[in-house]
């Protein structure tokens, strides 16, 4: 694999915090019930609009899509306005793409996060130079569990292997889908469907190499 290819919440970085705190501040503001933070864990990986569609459910109202649009898009400007105030990255995350980069090997993003909200948050956290290709929810080739981000990160990366790095079922569905093999970090939000499988599990991101290498999966330097 000349290619890791990382998904962003509950992966790299711990969010959850503040994407409840945005969240419930736009739900409160359109007369919404707000969510626990189990809740919002629980859906991190489907992007922002099921965290509004799962608020609309529990308020048991007939909530048209008007409001929906408006909850959801004060939840994004109010996110990516300040997106880091306790969001940190994972121990051993930005050592790691450090190091991957540094041994030749070519580190993409593939997100369901809006695109503004993810540049906001890399930005924020110094993160916004640690990628060859970053891919985000609203970008047209779709979301994860689709194939098609992986392919289109992997291909903006330069890179004609990769390997799959994510915390979430959809992360897992998309890397098989793609025919790429898939890491799955067990300090994350999401948890595995029964029957996925990832080729193997990460205790911590600085398990990554020697744990790929375990699973037979070698890291080879493109440049």
């Amino acid at each position: 694999m000349d290619t890791v290819l990382f998904d962003l919440d509950g992966t790299l970085v711990d969010t959850l915090d503040d994407i409840v705190r945005a969240v419930n501040a736009a739900l409160r503001a359109h007369g919404l019930p707000v969510l626990t933070h189990p809740e919002v864990r629980s859906r991190v990986g489907e992007g922002g609009t099921a965290l509004v569609d799962a608020s609309v459910r529990a308020s048991g109202r007939d909530v048209g899509p008007a409001v929906v649009a408006r909850a959801q898009e004060a939840y994004l400007t109010g996110y990516a306005a300040s997106p880091a105030e306790e969001s940190r990255p994972y121990p051993g995350a930005v050592e790691l793409l450090s190091r991957l980069r540094t041994a030749g090997i070519r580190t993409a993003l593939c997100t369901n996060k809006a695109g503004g909200v993810t540049h906001a948050l890399l930005g924020a956290l110094g993160l916004d130079g640690a990628f060859d290709a970053v891919v985000t929810g609203d970008d047209p080739v779709g979301r994860k569990p689709s194939p098609e981000p992986l392919h289109h990160a992997l291909k903006l990366a330069g890179g004609s292997a990769g390997l799959m790095v994510g915390d979430s079922r959809h992360d897992l569905a998309a890397a098989a889908s793609a025919g790429m093999p898939a890491a799955w970090v067990d300090f994350g939000y999401g948890r595995p469907d029964p029957g996925q499988a990832p080729d193997f599990e990460l205790p911590s991101l600085d398990a990554l190499e020697a744990a790929a290498g375990a699973a037979g999966i070698r890291l080879r330097a493109t440049r």
